[in-house]
């Protein structure tokens, strides 16, 4: 009597193929599609590599650099003409309002405040109005020596006027409608002027011009890095 030999399992508990064979396991799969864990399945966009990303002190940007105060030029410019007219009326009326015209020769008095407060107009208007510029500050520093320039001569034609009214009134009678204003003076004598300020103008005169334009500058920069 014949039995149905079978050949023994392998150690391990694998299920035999037909034909003999030890059947292998099947690879695993992975969810949502066939192949090994090591390869995406077929019909997958195969992962890219992430991009480092850059990091940043305390993981923030770096704060961004401070703006410059923002200004109009233009406007700049036309307020520091106005401060130096009026700059240099206040200085003209100053000097003449401090002069003893009684004396012969008239004693003016040289002072340098009111220079340095011409400067620092002007510089105030420039830097409130044209913000932090350097090519403003320039323009202010030269219209502030512009207005203590016209503000001496303008005030010397002023001392001359007041002078010329003295000796009109000791001497009387027709003498005061010879009289030139100061307007006159200045303008239709601008030459002889000019010879009467340089010959009564010392060294002090030119270092008290000196400050005004120091003081625009000075206050510029003050009022823009606030």
């Amino acid at each position: 009597m014949s039995q149905n030999w079978q050949q023994p399992q392998q150690p391990g508990g694998y299920p035999q193929a037909p034909g003999g064979y030890p059947q292998q396991p099947a690879p695993p799969q992975q969810a949502g599609g066939y192949g090994s864990a090591q390869q995406p399945g077929y019909g997958y966009p195969q992962g890219q590599p992430q991009q480092p990303q850059p990091q940043y002190g305390g993981g923030f940007p770096p704060p961004a650099p401070p703006a410059g105060r923002p200004g109009n030029p233009l406007l700049a410019v036309g307020a520091a003409l106005v401060a130096t007219v009026v700059g240099a009326f206040l200085y003209a009326f100053l000097l003449s309002a401090m002069a003893d015209t009684d004396k012969t020769p008239p004693e003016v008095t040289q002072f340098a405040y009111a220079g340095v407060v011409v400067g620092a107009l002007i510089g105030l208007a420039v830097a409130k109005l044209g913000g932090r510029n350097t090519g403003l500050w320039v323009v202010g520093a030269v219209l502030a020596l512009a207005a203590v320039f016209l503000g001496e001569l303008y005030g010397y034609a002023m001392i001359l006027h007041d002078v010329m009214s003295n000796m009109a009134d000791k001497i009387g009678g027709s003498a005061s409608s010879q009289v030139l204003s100061s307007n006159e003076i200045f303008f239709d004598h601008f030459s002889d002027l000019w010879k009467s300020w340089k010959e009564d103008s010392d060294a002090l005169t030119y270092i008290f011009m000196a400050l005004a334009p120091v003081a625009a500058v000075s206050t510029a920069y003050r009022i823009s890095n606030r």
